[in-house]
């Protein structure tokens, strides 16, 4: 007898790890597709990656509890970043996110990603860049965010940064 387990048992392990690969992989879209959603200026469409009860911790740049609160918030985002720069006839904004790390637990799971973000207005361009820590929650067979806590490390108008 070999110390190999049986056809049976081999083909158990592969499926679990097939499962296991299959939810990372969702869990990447989900958290691609956010980001996608607000360079391509979907902003009312961010509400529907989120679960009935998610909480959103933006910290000073805000917080929203609950899918309607969080749809209500990125559709109303571009308006205040407007308001908030009246010199700007508009505002670009472009995210990108990398290093997405997840762990698996069952129906729950949790990730970290770092981001950087350009911020245009009509002449001035600011750098941000952070860290987001999520958890998702798996509903009717579909990964969904059901916290997202943002951690920012610098917003630097671009004029000043890269060591100037």
């Amino acid at each position: 007898m070999s110390g190999e387990p049986d056809l049976a048992t081999q083909v158990k392990v592969l499926a679990a790890r097939v499962h296991e690969l299959e939810q990372v992989r969702a869990l990447h879209e989900l958290r691609n597709r956010l980001p996608r959603l607000i360079n391509e200026d979907a902003w009312d469409r961010v509400g529907e990656l989120f679960t009935e009860d998610a909480h959103l911790d933006y910290g000073e740049v805000g917080r929203a509890d609950g899918r309607a609160a969080i749809a209500e918030y990125f559709a109303g985002l571009p308006a205040r970043i407007d308001a908030d720069n009246p010199v700007a006839s508009g505002v670009l904004v472009k995210q990108f996110v990398h290093g997405h790390d997840v762990e698996l637990a069952g129906d729950r799971a949790t990730g970290v990603c770092f981001f950087e973000e350009k911020v245009v207005f009509d002449k001035e361009t600011y750098l941000v860049a952070g860290r987001f820590a999520d958890e998702y929650a798996l509903v009717d067979g579909r990964w969904l965010f059901d916290r997202i806590t943002l951690t920012p490390f610098w917003v630097i108008p671009y004029d000043r940064g890269h060591g100037r």
